[in-house]
């Protein structure tokens, strides 16, 4: 009879306990926190050639990613760091013992691993150190382009033929940090050309489907300066792209547009 009464208060919205001493009801139990430590990384990275120290922009690193794989577990998941921080921390994760992978990515996708860790142990509330890890990278590549003023009959036939008139050209390539000169010898076609950004060499007029190529550049940033004149006239089309030579002997293709300077005696 008591707890019929009991029914007809909790449908008038008054809660009241039936049985077991009556009261509140117990709240809910909070879930336990996962215990977890921190695991923590250097890195640096290396030419593959020589062994000497790069930095992250001269090879287009962007990240440096941990894939971690918990032995007491199925799967894994990956930390993500900058890659120019060159050290890392991850979040806390599960204690248990732990076999890490390393990845070296950049603007051009994958640039090169580093050896696996085995059997490294997460205590709760501890940092585990990661022994330091070097990436070794090959860090050469190579370009591949061509130059167009634009003009519907090419870069060298004569104005009245459409052309842009163009008699003869210079190249440079300076690195985009600092600023240094890169004195390669690249390919004009089939003809070797020296850059010298003191004294550039003036070559003669270059088509725009003549393919400009070189290899085994060191891999960087860099600011390309082409020139070219006309008979009477200097720089007359200029050209000053940034260009990234990629790792791991890749090729960067590109065409790069003349434009006109309007400079005094160009046509």
């Amino acid at each position: 009879m008591m707890c019929l009464r009991a029914a007809a208060l909790v449908a008038a919205g008054v809660l009241i306990g039936c049985g077991g001493g009556g009261g509140f009801p117990d709240a809910p139990a909070e879930p336990d926190a996962t215990p977890g430590g921190t695991l923590s990384l250097d890195w640096s990275l290396v030419k593959m050639a020589d062994g000497t120290a790069i930095s992250c922009d001269q090879v287009g690193g962007v990240t440096v990613t941990l894939l971690l794989r918990n032995r007491a577990v199925q799967g894994g998941f990956t930390e993500v760091f900058s890659c120019n921080t060159k050290m890392g921390t991850t979040p806390l994760v599960p204690i248990g013992t732990y076999d890490v992978n390393f990845e070296l990515t950049g603007v051009t996708g994958l640039i090169t691993t580093a050896a696996e860790q085995r059997g490294l142990v997460v205590t709760q509330n501890q940092n585990t150190a990661l022994a330091p890890v070097t990436f070794t990278v090959n860090a050469v590549g190579a370009l591949d382009l061509r130059v167009d003023a634009l003009k519907a009959g090419g870069n060298c036939a004569a104005i009245a033929s459409n052309g842009a008139g163009i008699t003869g050209m210079r190249i440079t390539l300076n690195h985009a940090s600092g600023g240094a000169c890169e004195p390669a010898t690249i390919l004009i076609g089939s003809t070797p050309y020296t850059i010298n950004c003191t004294t550039p060499l003036t070559t003669t007029c270059i088509e725009k489907t003549t393919a400009i190529t070189a290899t085994n550049l060191p891999s960087d940033n860099y600011q390309i300066h082409v020139r070219a004149d006309q008979t009477a006239a200097t720089n007359c089309f200029v050209n000053d792209d940034s260009l990234r030579v990629p790792p791991n002997a890749m090729s960067l293709m590109r065409t790069l547009n003349l434009a006109a300077s309007g400079g005094a005696g160009c046509l």
